[in-house]
């Protein structure tokens, strides 16, 4: 049995910003293999070596469940180390020390004399840091197997979550016009038209839900040339975070906006109901994930998706990325807890 803290380490050594994962991916899929593990690969956006990995121990017997997380991480690249009672380094908790707890358990799912693992598959997924375009590959492309349960590993704390808020990310370019900033009706400024439709979405009410408040945040913002010269182009990218139908959103967001404004949506979820397990501890995550992407593989729509991991949201995305050791022991225990009650009904 390998062990949890180690395989970590040894994951999160290799550097797997989005869109240059193949290092990690040939290194899981080297491993997968000695386990016996039948593991097939699916190229994602031509890149070589940038693959989905499914692994499964006999492909001719169905699967019930997917353990299932990304292997992309965030920028920069930190290596891991061990202080203490906890792990730090990018990766450790989002997610590939969930990808770890999660081949741990299936490992012992594997040896039971049961034969539980035999029903039960490891997806690991690429892009779920920038546009889930592994997940989504995966789930439409007949690649992964139709189950009846899926669990998705990222950070919550250790709590089983029974819903998730929705995301909605999207892009606003201005095309104005240039001139000398002595003579501004000369030209159009982009900046200001950008700074006016922000406002408008800054200071909206957006909807509350049993889901929570609807967040907006904008992330980035460019624009002009020279202080001194009315701005010809600007452009922001936001984030939403909605507690209600996205669509709804995306037309109230398409209200605010001049009308010359335009808007390219990045990528777009609704806010999702998660099965619990069990007399598990849960909670309601405002994050989002790779879960909406991935329902398709769900038999005719009815199966049930489950987002668990170790570690808190608030420390991924950091440069003191960190889980504790502890945490990460009960998340692979956890793994193999709810995946023999999944089974039960199954």
């Amino acid at each position: 049995m390998q062990d949890v803290v180690d395989l970590t380490l040894e994951l999160c050594t290799i550097p797997s910003i989005t869109g240059s994962e193949a290092g990690v991916v040939d290194d899981l899929a080297t491993r997968l293999s000695r386990l016996g593990a039948k593991v097939t690969r699916q190229n994602v956006g031509g890149v070589v070596g940038r693959d989905n990995l499914l692994a499964v121990a006999d492909a001719s017997r169905p699967i019930d469940l997917l353990l299932t997380t990304h292997i992309d991480t965030v920028p920069p690249f930190i290596a891991p180390s061990v202080i203490g009672d906890e792990m730090r380094g990018r990766g450790v908790i989002d997610a590939k020390g969930i990808a770890a707890a999660m081949i741990v358990a299936w490992e012992r799912l594997l040896a039971r004399k049961d034969g539980a693992g035999e029903n039960v598959g490891l997806l690991f997924v690429v892009g779920e840091e920038t546009n889930s375009d592994g997940a989504k590959l995966a789930a439409v492309s007949g690649f992964a197997p139709a189950v009846r349960f899926f669990i998705n590993g990222e950070p919550t704390d250790g709590l089983l979550c029974r819903a998730m808020k929705g995301v909605l990310a999207f892009q606003l370019d201005v095309e104005g016009k240039a001139a000398h900033s002595a003579y501004p009706q000369a030209g159009h400024s982009a900046v200001h038209q950008l700074i006016e439709d922000l406002h408008r979405l800054t200071t909206a009410a957006w909807p509350s839900t049993e889901f929570g408040l609807t967040t907006l945040n904008v992330g980035v913002i460019d624009g002009g040339v020279a202080q001194n010269v009315i701005a010809p182009r600007a452009s922001a990218k936001v984030m939403m975070r909605p507690t209600d139908d996205p669509d709804r959103i995306l037309a109230t967001v398409r209200s605010l906006l001049t009308t010359s404004t335009k808007l390219q949506i990045l990528t777009k979820a609704p806010p999702v109901q998660l099965h619990v397990v069990g007399d598990e501890d849960t909670c309601v995550v405002a994050f989002g994930s790779d879960v909406p992407h991935l329902s398709p593989l769900l038999e005719t729509r009815r199966g049930s998706p489950l987002l668990f991991g170790p570690g808190s949201i608030l420390d991924a995305h950091t440069d003191h990325e960190r889980v504790s050791i502890k945490d990460l022991r009960a998340a692979a225990d956890a793994y193999e807890r709810m995946a023999l009650r999944l089974l039960e009904k199954a």
